[in-house]
């Protein structure tokens, strides 16, 4: 900032032109404050961005906030959704990406939005359980992301399974009634279908424990829940994503009587490594990483 600061000082009172600070110097210094894990970073990236924005409706074009330059504000308010439990702070993001949204529908390229910021977003309204129809919000951001794919052609922004699985995780996590709970598995279910539909958009293991909890948590009738569990079991096991995850959440939200005669009564290290065959890396790793300290505590004298 020191350095932005004495750039500007040879700009106007020097008449040094070609020391004036541009849109890049501003964000280098905005991804200094985001790693700097300071409890008040971001306050001041909001600073640095609200300037940057004055300063170019003045007419100094060269600082004028880019993509790039809303990214980094809408990864400052990470800590205070995901640490702090910030209830506003999915809503001052979402406003951020409206505010991008219409910059480069007016014809301001430098504003090309991508599924980055957009899966920033919405996983930012799947943590803040405690704002009324969060799920909503969550499949609002997901809905303008399609849209931007689809109809305004921007390749950046094509969905991807992480989008699509924070939507169905925000409906898992609502509280409520048994209507507001049917809503939401609705809108889960869905989600997971729209999910299926799309070769890029395809679930994995993360998508379908999610789903299972959906199924455990929304779902009123044991009946029904054995029912849509039994189908989402063997699509899982079929598409190789059955990991640690899923299989817990599956077997919370089934009956005894289901999930023997789906696993046989067999231990999740003991099913079919077919049924795994697809599991993510991280996934696999945190299996391991359990079945190490299972290990350990077996060990003990």
């Amino acid at each position: 900032e020191h350095l932005i600061t004495w750039m500007q000082h040879l700009q106007f009172q020097e008449e040094i032109e070609s020391a004036k600070p541009t849109t890049l110097c501003f964000n280098i210094v905005m991804s200094s404050w985001l790693k700097s894990a300071d409890i008040t970073s971001e306050k001041r990236i909001r600073q640095i961005f609200e300037y940057m924005e004055s300063s170019s409706k003045k007419g100094n074009v060269d600082v004028q906030p880019d993509a790039g330059s809303y990214n980094i504000v809408i990864s400052s308010i990470s800590p205070a959704v995901k640490k702090f439990y910030d209830m506003g702070g999915a809503r001052r993001a979402d406003k951020i990406l409206a505010r991008l949204e219409s910059g480069y529908l007016n014809g301001d390229e430098t504003l090309r939005p991508d599924s980055i910021i957009y899966n920033q977003v919405i996983d930012y309204w799947a943590k803040t359980q405690s704002v009324r129809g969060h799920f909503m919000k969550a499949r609002d951001v997901l809905d303008r992301q399609v849209k931007m794919f689809r109809e305004e052609k921007v390749r950046k922004c094509r969905p991807d399974v992480t989008g699509y699985t924070s939507v169905i995780a925000a409906c898992a996590s609502t509280y409520g009634t048994v209507k507001e709970k049917r809503r939401s598995f609705d809108m889960a279910h869905l989600t997971f279908m729209e999910s299926c539909a799309e070769k890029y958009t395809q679930p994995n293991d993360v998508t379908y424990g999610v789903m299972f909890k959906a199924v455990g948590r929304l779902l009123n009738n044991s009946d029904e829940q054995d029912k849509y569990a039994r189908t989402l079991f063997k699509l899982c096991c079929d598409d190789g994503f059955l990991g640690d995850m899923a299989f817990m959440r599956m077997k919370a939200a089934v009956s005894n009587v289901l999930y023997k005669e789906l696993t046989g009564g067999k231990t999740y290290e003991e099913l079919p490594e077919e049924w795994k065959r697809n599991v993510t890396k991280r996934q696999k790793k945190y299996d391991m990483r359990k079945n190490a300290a299972k290990k350990s505590n077996q060990l003990r004298p």
